[in-house]
């Protein structure tokens, strides 16, 4: 359900109102085009290993769960460097790897999530662990049906919802694992307004983990390319959580959860408010409405020669006119992929 409440745009100032201890922040210790590189390698390696847990699962082996740790260790390192330089990294997707990529990126999303509400590193590893395994379960989904180009029938909903209960019974097998990455497999699906499944569980008894990963499973799928759907823009997908805060989801957690990715997130696609095209390649914290951007069109809408403006500084166009965020576009908008400047020095 979209909102066009907007009240969601101050959810970055409701969170400032906020104990300290709830929203720590990011601190960085490194640059993001420092850290891209071994973010990249740490990415890539996290998605190799997923993908083998995953073809474990299916040959009906038990998979290496300290592997897992190791991985979650290697993207923690690298989050707590410069969580931009992943979260840049996870706006690039494959829409024929769905499954793997989404249990990386939500793994991901949620360890830079702990961070950002300054949890400790122990438990930075236990949540990353647990999103990185949420969806296990759908290894034992019918493919005609996890794939299925259009809507699920009524039937085909209730088999797909079985997912969180396989998740709960694969990783209950597995040696080595806590309780709470198995509950968050089983009850990611849960909601605070007990509409969920697959117990339609009261909210006093979800843990906060298992609430945050909520928030980022259906993050990541609102902002994925699916075979029924096209991906929406961050700032759309962050639009709709928030309209379904405390129905769904904790608001609190929400709001966190806006004030860390940010209106416009690095990697988002944006049209300025003079027609241009670009692209966010750093979030400012201290004001989100006006990060660095790398202009990569006219206002016609044609490729052009790149360069970076820093929002915060006031720039003007060539009419004189303050450059201003129109709004967020989805990945491919206008023919640009944002993989194609991922790499790309800054001027």
């Amino acid at each position: 359900i979209e909102t066009d409440d907007p009240r969601w745009l101050k959810a970055e100032e409701a969170t400032q109102k906020t104990p300290t201890q709830l929203i720590a922040g990011f601190r960085e210790t490194r640059d993001i085009h420092e850290e891209m590189p071994r973010a990249k390698f740490t990415l890539e390696k996290t998605h190799e290993h997923i993908e083998k847990v995953l073809n474990d699962i299916n040959n009906g082996e038990a998979f290496a769960v300290e592997e897992s740790r190791a991985v979650v260790r290697e993207c923690m390192t690298s989050i707590i460097s410069n969580a931009n330089a992943m979260l840049w990294l996870t706006k690039i997707k494959n829409e024929d790897k769905y499954t793997s990529e989404h249990c990386m990126r939500v793994g991901v999303l949620s360890i830079a999530f702990g961070r950002f509400l300054g949890l400790p590193d122990q438990d930075l590893q236990l949540l990353g662990l647990a999103g990185m395994l949420h969806d296990v379960g759908k290894t034992k989904t019918p493919p005609d049906i996890l794939n299925k180009p259009r809507n699920l029938s009524s039937d085909e909903y209730e088999i797909m919802k079985q997912h969180a209960v396989f998740g709960r019974e694969i990783l209950g097998k597995q040696e080595g694992l806590e309780q709470l990455v198995i509950d968050t497999a089983h009850y990611h699906h849960e909601r605070v307004d007990s509409s969920g499944y697959p117990e339609q569980l009261d909210a006093s008894l979800l843990h906060q983990f298992i609430r945050m990963v909520s928030i980022v499973d259906v993050y990541d799928a609102i902002t994925s390319d699916r075979c029924y759907q096209r991906g929406k823009s961050a700032f759309e997908a962050l639009k709709i959580l928030f309209g379904e805060t405390n129905k769904h989801f904790d608001k609190k957690l929400v709001e966190a959860f806006i004030r860390m990715i940010g209106i416009y997130p690095p990697g988002t696609l944006v049209e300025m408010s003079n027609g241009e095209v670009g692209i966010v390649v750093s979030s400012n914290p201290d004001a989100r409405l006006k990060p660095k951007v790398e202009l990569v069109t006219d206002a016609n809408k044609k490729l052009r020669s790149p360069y970076v403006i820093d929002l915060s500084a006031t720039p003007k166009d060539s009419t004189g006119t303050p450059f201003a965020i129109k709004n967020g576009l989805p990945n491919h908008t206008f023919g640009i992929d944002i993989k194609d400047y991922l790499f790309r020095p800054q001027t």
